[in-house]
């Protein structure tokens, strides 16, 4: 009666993606369970279609009671069908409306009564002296399945402009290939290949949303950032879960140093070490040298922050050598929620941009609790209002003037960074400017101010302000810049100044790399540049080294004026009088009173700067007072 030709290979293929299925690690996310939950079922629906037809076939051979069991158990599997394709549809597009879904449940439902009653009402089929006979409502099984591939193309097409375009022609092809396969069942109702068509539809989903590749990394079985991003979507949600994320320090210094094969075979080695060690959780790298644990809220994760810990305290082995890794930690626990995977995602890669710092003050663990999310909320806005401001060019510069200690006149000024947030409140440079360091913007920031500097000489008289220069400072990370001369350089050009015009203010920071900075001076020496050094007593006060660099003037730090002014002792004085041998002027820094003016005056100090003569001043403001 019936063509078996193409049951048996759909069964060979079934058979082969269920094992390669089950032997790959999963994600243990509602999706993936979706189409668990298919495999199984179709894997009953083919075993079910075989043997009710065969059944069938043979009819006189078996019990009436049995001919109704196997035919109904295939009726109810291959209603089920058609439902579970449209779930899988619904989670593809993150349907979580509770009332739609029970909604969505009534065609299935209602077909699987009307099957589970044919042996009373014969309204699917009937079995008779003539065995297996149709019923009047037998088309309830094209029906169903034309209700719910519809309603899943439309729910695509109206989704389609939030999906990706691949899953959005995964989603339909899948469909399609369901709806094909109906139509050829009720054109050739003896042929046996529906169940074809579905694994057709089986296969597409598995090579657009399933193969466990695609969630791997390539460094081991650990998930990849795509596969925690995934389950990030489901869970951010919910309040039973805890990340442990931990970050290789200085992980492009480690790189270079130990190389990339090495390195790539230490990642995986510990994503094996995760995988095995901590199997109640899921491992994922997340690239750069970052890994992160996730598991259930009830899990000792003191316990295994101190395991994981303990390991990176001995080396690892590879087949090229042995590594010595260091680690920053920073740990998000359920409550407080954070709602969506990108916001989680931004504040752990923030969180383990500052633990995975090489320097010494950088936090050992971070704790995301709701302080810590607070500040990191913070943090990103302020990159964010930091990121539109240097893109549309709105950074501001403000002046604050330098004054001569003898005549009290201007003679130069500091030019201050300045950004406003969306209401128009400046925001304090100590709390972007750590964050432009951070996050690669310094280099594009210092250029903005200098362009706006060099701007300002340009276009006003400076000379009828009484200005000789205008300082600007330099982060110490572009100091590392091998093409911070050319580009200074580059900018002065622009607008046809002398470099003397500009001094460029460096800390003591900037010079712990003596032989690097050692030539970055020499450069910009060459190029006209005059150096000073900034906030002289803030760092490592090395006297004997910063007598070997040629700077023109040195800044004393606030607190150092301060504490002289509130007690007066022989180490500033001397201090003063061994730069003034060396053939340095001084600048001291943070002048508020007239006392504080004179007694610095007294010192020896060439040039004051303070709130006492002025506060630093929008550009516009400082011409119209000084000129």
């Amino acid at each position: 009666m019936w063509n078996y030709s193409f049951l048996f290979p759909s069964v060979l293929v079934l058979f082969t993606l269920l094992i390669f299925y089950f032997t790959r690690p999963r994600l243990s996310i509602r999706i993936n369970r979706t189409f668990l939950a298919m495999l199984v079922l179709e894997l009953f629906i083919i075993a079910a279609d075989i043997l009710s037809s065969v059944a069938d076939e043979d009819y006189t051979d078996l019990t009436v009671g049995t001919l109704y069991f196997l035919n109904t158990l295939f009726f109810v599997l291959y209603f089920a069908r058609a439902y579970g394709f449209f779930r899988f549809t619904a989670d593809v597009l993150k349907l979580t409306d509770r009332r739609a879904a029970v909604v969505a449940l009534i065609p299935f439902i209602f077909c699987e009564i009307v099957a589970l009653s044919s042996r009373a009402t014969g309204l699917i089929y009937r079995i008779t002296g003539a065995g297996y006979v149709r019923g009047p409502w037998y088309d309830l099984l094209f029906y169903e399945y034309l209700v719910y591939i519809l309603a899943a193309l439309v729910l695509v097409f109206v989704k389609r402009r939030a999906m990706k375009p691949r899953d959005a022609a995964a989603c339909a092809g899948y469909e399609l290939a369901l709806l094909t396969g109906t139509v050829v069942r009720r054109l050739a109702p003896r042929l046996l290949v529906m169940n074809t068509f579905a694994l057709v539809g089986v296969l597409i989903i598995y090579l657009a949303f399933e193969n466990p590749d695609r969630y791997l990394s390539e460094r081991g079985n650990a998930f990849n950032m795509r596969g925690f991003v995934i389950v990030l979507d489901e869970l951010a949600r919910r309040s039973d879960h805890h990340i442990l994320a931990f970050v290789m320090k200085n992980y492009t210094h480690e790189r270079s140093i130990y190389g990339g094969t090495q390195t790539d075979r230490a990642i995986a080695q510990i994503n094996g070490y995760l995988r095995e060690s901590f199997p109640s959780c899921m491992p994922f790298y997340l690239r750069g040298g970052r890994f992160a644990l996730l598991g259930p809220e009830r899990l000792d994760w003191e316990a295994i922050r101190a395991a994981v810990a303990d390991r990176f305290e001995r080396q690892w082995f590879t087949e090229l050598g042995t590594m010595f890794l260091q680690v920053g930690f920073a740990e998000l626990r359920t409550q407080p929620r954070l709602d969506t995977a990108d916001r989680i995602v931004n504040n752990l890669t923030i969180a383990l941009e500052l633990v995975g710092r090489p320097d010494a003050d950088a936090p050992r663990n971070l704790v995301m609790d709701a302080e810590g999310i607070r500040k990191l909320d913070e943090e990103v806005d302020i990159l964010r209002t930091l990121t539109g401001a240097i893109e549309r060019g709105d950074v501001e510069v403000f002046l604050q003037p330098v004054f001569d200690s003898r005549a009290r006149r201007l003679v130069a000024a500091e030019a201050l960074c300045r950004i406003r947030d969306d209401t128009g409140r400046i925001l304090p440079p100590g709390l972007f400017i750590p964050v432009a360091e951070r996050n690669g913007l310094i280099d594009r920031l210092g250029d903005l101010v200098f362009q706006k500097t060099c701007a300002f000489v340009h276009d006003h008289d400076v000379d009828a302000m009484g200005l000789r220069w205008v300082n600007v400072n330099l982060s110490p990370i572009q100091c590392l810049r091998r093409d911070l001369v050319k580009r200074l350089t580059d900018i002065l050009a622009l607008y046809g100044l002398p470099a003397e015009r500009v001094h460029l203010e460096i800390t003591e920071q900037s010079i712990v790399d003596y032989a690097m900075m050692e030539a970055q001076i020499d450069g910009l020496r060459e190029a006209g540049f005059r150096i000073v050094l900034d906030d002289y007593g803030s760092g490592y006060s090395n006297l004997t080294r910063v007598k070997h660099y040629p700077f023109v003037d040195i800044k004393l730090d606030m607190e150092v004026v301060w504490d002289y002014c509130q007690t007066r002792d022989s180490l500033l004085p001397h201090v003063v009088t061994a730069f003034k041998e060396l053939g340095f002027t001084i600048t001291a820094e943070g002048i508020e009173t007239p006392g504080m003016a004179d007694a610095l005056a007294a010192l020896g100090c060439d040039y004051l700067q303070g709130y006492l003569f002025d506060e630093p001043l929008p550009i516009e403001a400082f011409v119209e007072k000084y000129q």
